[in-house]
């Protein structure tokens, strides 16, 4: 079974970038995925410390949410991360989860470590959904630079991205004329080209 983990990293619940994460939920769910969902402001999530704990261990000291989504974020097939652009990059609550990351990357580059599974490594994949008020499609070029560092740690490799921008107000998306049909089926064609990588049926 896939397994497809969903990041609302928005503090604006229902919002546009959260609107695009249900329905690439939905079109993965729709292909046959097992869904599981982290809403980022609903854990408790501290910043990174900075404080070296984690090249020397491979783990993070701070005792938070963060355990359990470190168990999501590496054993998932795929990984759906939805975030709004604050400032020409990602909003600080999405950031502050992808920093907490830290500690992976030390297990993995640091320590040498396998952080995913070798059997089904091959087969990750991931998909960025993000949103920005601004008039100007470049202002997506800082969070994209994050992104893919992060799906780099997590051997995830990039299936797709889809961009708007001119999305100022909640609920703006909703007049896109494609955009929620283009997330489900995204969500559903990643889910696909999971289970071909993995060898498995697709009708």
């Amino acid at each position: 079974m896939v397994k497809i983990l969903g990041i609302a990293g928005s503090p604006r619940q229902n919002g546009n970038t959260s609107l695009l994460l249900e329905e690439a939920l939905k079109g993965a769910r729709s292909a046959g995925a097992t869904i599981n969902k982290i809403v980022v402001c609903n854990r408790d999530i501290n910043p990174c410390l900075g404080c070296g704990w984690c090249r020397k261990s491979g783990t993070c000291q701070q005792e938070d949410a963060m355990e359990k989504v470190y168990n999501l974020t590496l054993t998932s097939h795929g990984i759906i991360l939805a975030a709004p652009i604050y400032f020409n990059s990602l909003n600080a609550q999405t950031k502050a989860l992808i920093d907490r990351h830290q500690c992976v990357w030390a297990r993995k580059e640091l320590l040498k470590e396998e952080i995913t599974d070798p059997r089904t490594r091959h087969a990750r994949r991931g998909l960025f959904l993000s949103t920005a008020g601004a008039d100007d499609p470049r202002v997506f070029d800082g969070a994209l630079k994050v992104v893919e560092l992060f799906f780099q740690v997590l051997d995830v490799k990039y299936f797709q991205r889809l961009l708007f921008f001119r999305m100022e107000e909640k609920g703006a998306v909703k007049n896109h004329p494609t955009a929620l049909k283009d997330a489900f089926a995204a969500g559903e064609q990643m889910v696909v080209e999971i289970m071909r990588s993995l060898g498995e049926t697709v009708d």
